[in-house]
């Protein structure tokens, strides 16, 4: 293609977008989160992304001049990138929602082994699990564990085999829990009355439909 081919006028209301922007980006990869609305406006705009003459290479007195062949060729692979990605993909974006916190206080007038839950995590969240905390006040309780209850089944996190009264069993870190799962505590209870305590934290993040 001929420099005179490449000429383009200036048309009033055109938004003309300079090509080494395009191929030499100035802003880093970003991740973001669009409306339904939002992606109705993007998908139609793609269609003037693919004009050659949306891009300028050189501006001149009376004309500007549109990309070259090759750099011509290099957006249009990026502008079927950015349809690709506008018609949605496997990706799930998540964010902040709010705080979680759990707290289970109960008596037990029986010995054995006894366990007790958190409700499971709603569709369209998943939790963070950053700490966990269980102990008995009266009574005695022969063991304390903690699990995360997953699809395939109980994930024990932490156990005290010699559990004492007033001595807590603790878990920190930063556990993701989808929908359906859940954290269990578990008292192997001895002596009774057993007074047991269970304070679960963390967060919560949104999963858009």
């Amino acid at each position: 293609m001929s420099e005179n081919e490449r000429h383009c006028g200036y048309r009033y209301g055109r938004v003309l977008i300079e090509t080494d922007r395009i191929l030499n980006p100035q802003f880093d990869d970003a991740v973001v989160y669009l409306s339904g609305a939002q992606i109705e406006m993007l998908r139609n705009v793609t269609q003037y992304l693919r004009r050659r003459e949306t891009y300028v290479t050189e501006y001149n007195p009376g004309y500007y001049l549109a990309p070259t062949v090759e750099d011509y060729d290099e957006i249009l692979a990026i502008v079927a990138d950015l349809e690709e990605t506008l018609m949605g993909n496997e990706n799930v974006i998540w964010g902040y929602k709010d705080t979680y916190s759990a707290m289970d206080d109960n008596n037990y007038l029986a010995t054995g082994f006894i366990t007790r839950e958190t409700l499971p995590v709603p569709p369209g969240y998943v939790y963070v699990i950053t700490g966990i905390t269980a102990q008995f006040s009266t009574g005695a309780a022969s063991s304390m564990y903690i699990y995360l209850t997953m699809a395939a089944g109980d994930v024990l996190l932490a156990a005290d085999i010699s559990a004492s009264v007033g001595v807590p069993l603790s878990v920190i870190g930063a556990y993701p829990l989808r929908a359906g799962q859940y954290v269990k505590v578990g008292f192997n209870i001895t002596t009774q009355p057993c007074h047991v305590y269970i304070y679960v934290s963390g967060y919560k993040m949104k999963v858009p439909s």
